[in-house]
């Protein structure tokens, strides 16, 4: 079974859907973390925290890369999709089992008795994640992305629903655990009522030996893609979550709610950008010409650097006022945080849409090397900045974060066969704007009516924009029509 062809208005329409209901499940969230971080300690945080990375990580090695082969592979769809939910699921129930097992290690690990309880007694989530990246991979495949962008916003109302009615009443952390994951429970049944399963997927071949071999077969065929891809998506969440997985062994877990707190805070825009358009642009890409890739990743990143990371850089002064007001004092810690956090949550904004680039091109193993190196540098980072304390080691991880995206950044569009040079004087010529405007920012802050100063400074930021940028508002007309 082939593939239609898709074109850059596939990706329009994609980006599209998936902003407008990114936007209204990111208000949702955040009125929830509010509500949250009023009832919820500290050390509760960084559990949920801790725990949600455990199983993805689980999820990781149920999964092997099949997510990836199902979206990327042109041909054998329904075979595929067979392999995955048969391989996966087994495998998601021996990981299930495997991680049941090793909580009361966990526990010791990482300094929390509620998390070895929490791991224990919910692995079965596991299983749940897996059948969701089935489906989800599936839509992906398919380019349902307003299928897709609803199953997600079903997820997050249920469990934010569920969180408000009980939370309020029953204060403990596993509540948020539970809800949570019946949300992501719900979004694969909504997936699964929409996209009408292969007839492969039937309950009878999952359990039959002739189609296992199949998958085995399957398996083998693409072992080295799928064992790179694996292998890539474990360094990069390890790299990535650094400062909870690795600091989270050193430090107290109310530390690892303080960064907790802080990135979902910052996440609200960087998540509009990075979810509405990632999950659109890696089977699109797949299935373009390269022509068209390029033009869509020149249109994102004209976007990112004009509006995106100014926007992120704003929103977070803001969040510098408005956090002792909200709470009182009881997440003043995470304020400076906000604020390291920038170079890593800005860069990701360039850098996480395009991530499968090097898969689609059937290059992986330079993801590979870029990861390792990646995950050596950040853990680096965090091990000497810990020294001097927990907020310069999130710092260091910052910045060396940064660094390694826009490596990844200029990796990605030489495998494209672009021209680095101009892409790089338009890298600076925005970060040259992105530099002035954040000087500006941090003046004003210091003013009195900072917030009118803030919002006045980036008004005439948006009207430099317009007058000198014109590009910029014919990409935003052209996803807003």
């Amino acid at each position: 079974m082939s593939k239609a062809p898709v074109n850059h208005a596939t990706v329009i329409h994609g980006v599209r859907w998936n902003l407008v209901t990114t936007v209204l499940r990111r208000i949702i969230s955040l009125a929830l973390l509010i509500a949250l971080a009023s009832w919820l300690s500290q050390s509760d945080f960084g559990v949920f925290r801790t725990y949600s990375l455990i199983l993805a990580i689980a999820s990781i090695f149920a999964v092997i890369g099949l997510d990836s082969n199902l979206i990327t592979s042109q041909r054998h769809t329904e075979l595929n999709a067979f392999s995955f939910a048969q391989i996966g699921s087994g495998l998601g129930l021996l990981f299930s089992l495997l991680l049941s097992l090793s909580s009361v290690w966990l526990a010791r690990l990482y300094q929390s008795a509620e998390l070895g309880m929490l791991l224990k007694c919910t692995s079965l989530f596991v299983l749940v994640e897996v059948m969701r990246k089935l489906f989800r991979s599936m839509a992906q495949s398919r380019l349902k992305f307003k299928e897709l962008a609803l199953a997600e916003t079903w997820n997050v109302v249920f469990y934010c629903l569920t969180s408000f009615s009980v939370i309020y009443f029953y204060r403990q952390v596993w509540v948020y655990v539970v809800a949570y994951f019946l949300g992501n429970l719900v979004e694969t049944v909504y997936l699964y009522m929409c996209l009408k399963p292969f007839h492969s997927l039937q309950l009878r071949r999952i359990f039959s030996l002739k189609w296992f071999g199949y998958s085995l077969e399957l398996i083998s065929r693409n072992r080295s893609f799928l064992t790179t891809v694996s292998v890539i998506r474990l360094l990069n969440t390890y790299a990535g979550n650094a400062p909870i997985l690795f600091l989270g062994t050193l430090v107290s877990t109310a530390l690892m709610g303080q960064y907790f707190f802080a990135t979902q805070l910052i996440g609200v825009p960087v998540l509009m950008f990075t979810m509405a358009v990632g999950q659109v642009f890696y089977p699109v890409f797949a299935q373009i010409g390269r022509e068209n890739t390029i033009q869509s990743i020149q249109s994102y990143t004209r976007l990112t650097l004009s509006l995106g990371i100014p926007m992120l850089l704003v929103y977070c002064f803001g969040l510098g006022y408005f956090v002792p007001i909200l709470f009182g004092g009881k997440w003043d810690a995470a304020i400076p945080l906000l604020f390291f956090l920038i170079p890593f949550f800005g860069s990701s904004m360039l850098n996480d849409p395009i991530s499968g680039i090097p898969f689609i091109c059937r290059k992986p193993h330079l993801e590979l090397i870029w990861n390792i190196i990646s995950l050596v540098v950040r853990v680096f980072a965090l091990y000497a900045g810990i020294k001097y304390g927990f907020t310069i080691a999130v710092l260091l991880f910052s910045i060396c974060s940064a660094v390694m995206s826009l490596l990844f950044y200029f990796m990605s569009l030489r495998l494209l066969h672009t021209k680095l040079l101009p892409a790089l004087a338009s890298l600076s010529q925005w970060g040259a704007g992105i530099a002035l405007l954040s000087i500006a920012l941090l003046y004003v802050s210091t003013l009195p009516y900072a917030l009118m100063y803030i919002a006045l400074c980036f008004a005439i930021y948006l009207f430099a924009v317009y007058i000198f940028a014109k590009p910029v508002y014919t990409d935003v007309r052209r996803i807003l029509k």
